[in-house]
């Protein structure tokens, strides 16, 4: 049987092989231990598949029908998936609306961000989406970088503070569970990232 997956767990492994001493450098610019990004990638990654090379292929689309007749209703989860302005990219698997909303975050808590961000950006204005989504859809280091930022996100919305020295491991899973899907219970995506966080912690 032919597997829909493009990267499969060896294939994903040399991903984070080859792109090792860049997450270490975004992870060090964010005090984040690099464990947990690259046990979310280990998750992400297995997980793309051909249906995402469409989504990404809609958006793109979109955004250029956008940039010729500015028609815009953003609607994520809409039925239609040919109304799609928005989706999960890059290595991170990270919506443009996702990562806004970290960057915004990582302003309001003072976190120093790479060049070429805007000054101003809204999860919700086409302008803005469009760029973040592109960015994130071609620009590898913008990508990892959203997608650390967003961990860090995550942690404070689950925990309350960012002190990733000091979570305990339910607070670990919590903040994995967060990445994936905005619930409150520990999931099984969780469970497995923290897993595989353990495994490369040591």
């Amino acid at each position: 049987m032919i597997s829909l997956t493009l990267y499969p767990k060896q294939k994903a492994e040399q991903i984070l092989s080859d792109n090792h001493d860049l997450i270490e450098n975004i992870c060090a610019s964010y005090h984040l231990p690099p464990a947990y990004l690259k046990a979310i990638l280990l998750m992400e990654l297995p997980m793309v598949n051909l249906a995402d090379i469409a989504a990404d292929a809609v958006v793109g689309l979109n955004w250029l029908r956008y940039s010729l007749f500015h028609s815009f209703t953003l609607d994520r989860h809409t039925r239609n998936p040919f109304r799609k302005y928005d989706s999960s990219t890059g290595y991170g698997q990270i919506f443009a609306q996702v990562a806004i909303e970290a960057i915004l975050f990582a302003r309001d808590q003072h976190i120093p961000l790479f060049t070429g961000t805007k000054d101003e950006l809204y999860p919700l204005n086409p302008d803005d989406l469009e760029q973040v989504w592109k960015r994130l859809h071609h620009d590898r280091v913008f990508n990892l970088s959203c997608a650390a930022l967003n961990i860090l996100h995550a942690a404070y919305q689950m925990t309350g503070r960012i002190d990733f020295e000091g979570y305990s491991d339910t607070e670990k899973k919590m903040i994995f569970t967060r990445y994936n899907g905005n619930v409150k219970t520990i999931s099984e995506y969780g469970e497995q990232a923290y897993q595989y966080y353990k495994q490369l912690e040591s």
